[in-house]
C-alpha cells in the first residue's frame, strides 16, 4: 500500500490523511467501512462506499439539510431532522 502523500491539519484542529488511490483501490475506515475508488474520468472521481445498514453515509452539502444545525441537542450536537422534514 502507497504511503501519505501530504497530511494538513483541517477545519477542527485535526490532521487529515491525504492518500493516493487508483480506480479500483480502497480505503479501509475502521473494520466495516470500505471506501473505493470506481472511476476517475474528467477530473473527476465516483466512489464506491460499503458500510454497515446503521452507518449514515451523507454528501457534506446535505448535512445542513439532515441536521438542525440551529437547535443544539442535550450533548452540544445537532439533532437528526425527522425523515419527513428532510429536504429529498
Amino acid at each position: 500500500m502507497e504511503g501519505p502523500v501530504a497530511a494538513k491539519t483541517s477545519m477542527e484542529g485535526l490532521i487529515m490523511l491525504v492518500l493516493s488511490r487508483k480506480v479500483g483501490e480502497s480505503i479501509l475506515i475502521s473494520e466495516s467501512i470500505r471506501v473505493t475508488v470506481v472511476q476517475a474520468k474528467d477530473g473527476r472521481i465516483r466512489l464506491g462506499i460499503d458500510a454497515p445498514p446503521e452507518v449514515r453515509v451523507l454528501r457534506e452539502e446535505l448535512t445542513k439539510s439532515c441536521f438542525n444545525l440551529d437547535v443544539p441537542s442535550k450533548n452540544g450536537k445537532p439533532e437528526a431532522v425527522p425523515a419527513s422534514a428532510q429536504v429529498r
